[in-house]
């Protein structure tokens, strides 16, 4: 799979470099350190707005995008975009929408999938978030998309180099607005293959991509609301590698047709009301379908389709003594149909060293599998003085699939010490179905694995000056258990009874971040944000401890903006982290081909005269670290008119030689390190009719 992450980020990398994109300003506040929530009660810490994501150079103008610039966010380096937090994987967050699941919210191309016209606000919930939210280790990004306009019918088209879109919005009744939005990649216009003769990649299919979002709202009175929410996304690519292929000597079987194909669609309707004696209420209906078609040369072929059914519900009770009881539940019942074929070899790339794939054992795999769950969650937000909040939760989880079930208690609470200090503290229990399902097959996994959990433990202070200048200091620690591993006593021919994953990893993370915010006052705004942090994890079968992938202790962020006038603003991001960690390799042993498999020596009978391939020799993990990254991002906005706005910018401006990897040679006797992207450019407008 590592080969994989590598081939994506290549493609993604290539693709970057075409992007063109724009979009309007937006308002509201959507991204905290770590919402720690008290029902009827407003966070007084800093916010970033969605506007000010908006703008952040670098971004494209697409405030997912921007999630970088917050404290604690390390992008992965699978080539998706998607953010590791605090010391735990992309894998280990949760998506929603308007309470609906969603696939994925970044497009092959680096962009999210959405239409930023559509979105009113994202909240990045870092640690030890609320009692209603289930199935994270990680992080919650939370979406909303705002409500159709109740005016006219109006239409917006956006055109680009990279991308066209729609977006149609208007009353239908007096009571009743809709939007929808269609976006489709356009880079195929432009290239019907793209040709890396010196890498030996052919990209047959140029990245193809699209997205729609549609709402539709109905008020039926006062106090109740129907809406409808439809959203989803589609990628494809297909790239032909040659013999020559740069890794082909480390895995052979990567050589042939690589082919990504993968959508989602999520549909929902949501009923909201107030009930008699004040109590608010929340159902949710919600289908999601997944779909994934993925194959790289003979050493992988899988199909797979995930159906995806869910109810949810929450009510909200304000008591007489000013208190708030929450309750609610969700229920899911997930079907997945797969067909895979290839070579397997346990292993979990992200916790240990795997042996090259293309020596694994074949497989064939078709089967249904079903998996039910069920969460269910209570939360009382106690007033217990003026100046003292206290949100007691409680989250019960049940896997079926699994057999496995948590109690996860959680606690927030804050402290108003005056008008401008104010003490927060959080804590809190969670737990995920593995994010890897091939682990948890039958075939070529374990069904009886434990759900990884996490507990979290957040505190800090807030400072707010008032409505211009405000800051957040948290200090946190993270301990996560039973972590998925290979089982080192799993052997094909010798102990293929053995269990093939265990959970037997655990690990730690724990770390400071601030933030400083500046609102738009005297024609700027921007922030700064500093975070440090350690993440390790331990192999508890090999007795393995090492620094985990995305340990990065420093991270820092400066973003400001100035309006020039009343057309034009200059903004720029700089962006200071510490280097990625390496796992040294000292040489290769050749490994030939042989009629009765493989062996170090070509000297038996129907063995290759060549090495087949060469397994790296390999050092402490993650014992090296790379030096630090640094860039400059600057964005010049133009607003020619209401009806035209243009944008233009510079992506890493001085271009730094930014190292992310090495670059071994075939027998790993020699290195190069590899570099990032140097500096590119952009242009952007978007034109309302």
């Amino acid at each position: 799979m590592k080969n994989r992450q590598i081939i994506l980020g290549c493609i993604g990398a290539l693709v970057s470099s075409y992007v063109i994109s724009e979009v309007p300003p937006l308002s509201g506040d959507v991204a905290e350190l770590s919402v720690i929530s008290i029902q009827g009660t407003q966070d007084t810490g800093p916010k970033i707005s969605t506007k000010k994501l908006l703008n952040v150079a670098g971004s494209g103008g697409d405030p997912l995008k921007a999630i970088e610039a917050l404290p604690g966010v390390i992008l992965g380096d699978d080539g998706t975009g998607e953010p590791a937090v605090r010391g735990s994987s992309p894998d280990d967050n949760y998506y929603q929408t308007d309470y609906l699941p969603v696939g994925y919210i970044f497009h092959i191309s680096g962009d999210s999938t959405y239409n930023p016209d559509t979105i009113e606000d994202f909240s990045l919930k870092a640690g030890a978030w609320d009692s209603r939210y289930s199935n994270a280790n990680g992080a919650i990004i939370d979406t909303q998309l705002r409500d159709p306009y109740q005016e006219d019918i109006t239409t917006v088209v956006d055109i680009s180099f990279l991308r066209a879109g729609i977006l149609v919005e208007g009353a239908l009744t007096e009571n009743s607005a809709f939007y929808g939005s269609w976006r489709e990649g356009l880079l195929d216009w432009y290239f019907s293959n793209i040709d890396e003769p010196d890498e030996d990649i052919a990209i047959t299919q140029v990245p193809k991509f699209n997205d729609y979002q549609f709402k539709y709202h109905y008020r039926l009175s006062n106090t109740s609301n129907l809406k409808f929410l439809a959203l989803g996304a589609r990628d494809h690519v297909t790239a032909i590698l040659g013999d020559e292929y740069e890794d082909s000597k480390k895995e052979p079987l990567l050589v042939g047709e690589l082919n990504l194909k993968t959508y989602y669609e999520s549909q929902g309707i949501m009923f909201d009301t107030l009930l008699s004696g004040g109590t608010s209420a929340l159902i949710v209906l919600s289908h999601k379908v997944e779909d994934l078609k993925f194959k790289v040369g003979s050493l992988f072929n899988v199909i797979a389709e995930s159906n995806d059914m869910r109810v949810k519900t929450q009510f909200d009770t304000p008591l007489n003594n000013g208190d708030v009881l929450r309750t609610g539940f969700e229920f899911t019942q997930d079907k997945i149909d797969y067909k895979a074929s290839g070579l397997f070899r346990p292993c979990n790339p992200d916790l240990e060293a795997c042996d090259p794939a293309s020596t694994g054992t074949e497989f064939v795999l078709s089967d249904t599998v079903t998996i039910d769950s069920t969460s269910v969650f209570t939360a009382y937000d106690w007033m217990a003085t003026p100046f003292l909040e206290v949100t007691f939760g409680l989250n019960a989880v049940n896997n079926q699939y699994l057999n496995d079930s948590a109690i996860e208690p959680r606690i927030t609470a804050r402290y108003e010490l005056n008008p401008i200090w104010t003490l927060t503290a959080a804590i809190g229990q969670h737990s995920q179905m593995p994010r890897d399902f091939f682990s948890t097959l039958k075939d070529v996994g374990n069904p009886d694995l434990d759900m990884p959990t996490s507990q979290h433990v957040v505190t800090g202070f807030e400072y707010t000056l008032d409505e211009s200048v405000s800051a957040k200091l948290e200090v946190y620690y993270k301990e996560l258990d039973d972590l998925i591993v290979s089982n080192p006593d799993y052997d094909a021919e010798i102990s293929p009874n053995e269990l093939k994953y265990l959970n037997a990893a655990n690990g730690e993370a724990y770390g400071m971040e601030f933030l400083l915010n500046k609102n738009l006052t005297d024609k700027w705004y921007g922030w700064v944000s500093l975070a440090y942090s350690k993440t390790s994890r331990k192999n508890e079968k090999t007795n393995e401890a090492f620094r985990y992938s995305y340990d990065r202790p420093w991270v820092a962020n400066v973003v400001a903006s100035y309006e020039l006038d009343d057309r034009m603003t200059l903004g720029f991001k700089w962006r200071y982290m510490s280097g990625s960690l390496d796992t040294p390799i000292s040489g290769g042993v050749a490994i030939y081909k042989c009629d009765s498999g493989f062996s170090e020596s070509n000297s038996g009978a129907g063995c290759g005269a060549e090495p087949y391939l060469y397994d790296p020799i390999e050092g402490q993990r993650n014992s090296e670290r790379l030096s630090a990254t640094h860039s400059l991002d600057v964005r010049f906005d133009y607003k020619k008119s209401e009806m035209t706005d243009l944008y233009f910018e510079i992506i890493d401006v001085y271009g730094r030689n930014n190292f992310s990897e090495y670059k071994y040679s075939d027998d790993y006797s020699s290195r190069v390190p590899v570099s990032e992207a140097g500096t590119m450019y952009s242009l952007g407008a978007k034109f309302t009719f």
